[in-house]
Formats: C-alpha cells, sequence, structure tokens
C-alpha cells in the first residue's frame, strides 16, 4: 500500500470516529444528570426549548465558527449550525430555533 492511499485510510477512519450518534453516546454517558426527556430527545437528534448550550452540541454537534450568524447580547446569545440558528437566553437555554 502506497503512503498517499495509507494517509487517506487514516483519514477517513478518523473523520469517521465522530458520528453523531457516537458523539451523542459520549455527551449523554458524560452527563448522568440529565434530565431522561431530553435525553431520549438528544438520541433522536431533535432539540426542544430548556436544552443547555451542551445538549444541543451533543445533538448536533459543534455550531459553526465562520457563520455570520453567531452572536450575543443582553438579551442572550444565538449559536449558528449547518442549517440552523439557535437562540438561548441569558440562563444558556434554548428560547427558539430558525430555518436560516
Amino acid at each position: 500500500m502506497n503512503k498517499s492511499m495509507l494517509l487517506a485510510l487514516v483519514a477517513l477512519l478518523l473523520t469517521a470516529c465522530e458520528t453523531a450518534p457516537v458523539r451523542r453516546v459520549d455527551y449523554i454517558s458524560e452527563h448522568p444528570e440529565w434530565d431522561p426527556k431530553m435525553v431520549k430527545l438528544i438520541k433522536s437528534g431533535m432539540i426542544a426549548k430548556g436544552m443547555t448550550k451542551e445538549q444541543v452540541r451533543a445533538t448536533w454537534g459543534r455550531e459553526c465558527y465562520t457563520c455570520q450568524g453567531t452572536t450575543s447580547g443582553s438579551w442572550g446569545e444565538s449559536l449558528e449550525f449547518t442549517t440552523q440558528v439557535v437562540f438561548f437566553d441569558t440562563a444558556g437555554r434554548v428560547t427558539s430555533w430558525d430555518h436560516k
């Protein structure tokens, strides 16, 4: 096997480790205190009002750092994900979300 094929295989294996189901299980195992209703939503890839930023990240992954819609103010903060913008209150809980 030549070097370029080996590098491609390693890159594929590394990116496969961060799949949504694996990420969700990892986050859930790190937070046994999470409400079972929230855990069920996270496992299904859904978010809900009242979720924390950590729970949203467990569900959808990390927010987009290069997007223009991630802002904060006296009202709270918005984080932009691939297809959605999620709004949090000043306590860091989801209040709403909208398509980009």
